[in-house]
């Protein structure tokens, strides 16, 4: 998977710009954000790596995987802010879990202290502030 890591113009976030379109892709983008979060208590760590899991795991089934994904820490108090940016610009939606799925963006929803989607002109952003 060939990645960049720069910062953008928002003071702040850290973005690693992701090209890869294959799912194996995403444990690079995931030990990435872990390798950024290392000095959060456990908690932190384990649920914003869950949700930052089914994020890319959304971006690479629904929507032929992430262009970025963006991170943000406040210290005090603790609260980490991750967002997959993809080109699909479809709706995101809470549905029923059945045996193909639909269980992850309510376990995000669960997690997070608030979650959604940005919609831009080339895309979308799905984000989780969890603190």
């Amino acid at each position: 998977m060939a990645v960049t890591w720069v910062r953008n113009d928002q003071a702040d976030w850290q973005i690693l710009d992701v090209t890869g379109r294959d799912p194996a892709d995403s444990a690079s983008a995931r030990h990435w954000v872990e390798d950024r979060i290392a000095m959060l208590g456990e908690a932190h760590r384990i649920d914003t790596l869950l949700v930052v899991g089914e994020l890319l795991e959304n971006a690479y089934q629904h929507a032929g995987g992430p262009t970025q994904v963006r991170l943000r820490l406040q210290h005090e108090p603790c609260e980490v802010t991750v967002a997959v940016a993809d080109t699909d610009s479809g709706a995101l939606r809470l549905r029923a879990p059945d045996d193909d799925g639909g269980r992850g963006l309510l376990l995000v929803d669960q997690i997070c202290l608030a979650w959604g989607v940005s919609y831009h002109d080339e895309g979308k952003l799905v984000w989780g502030r969890i603190g």
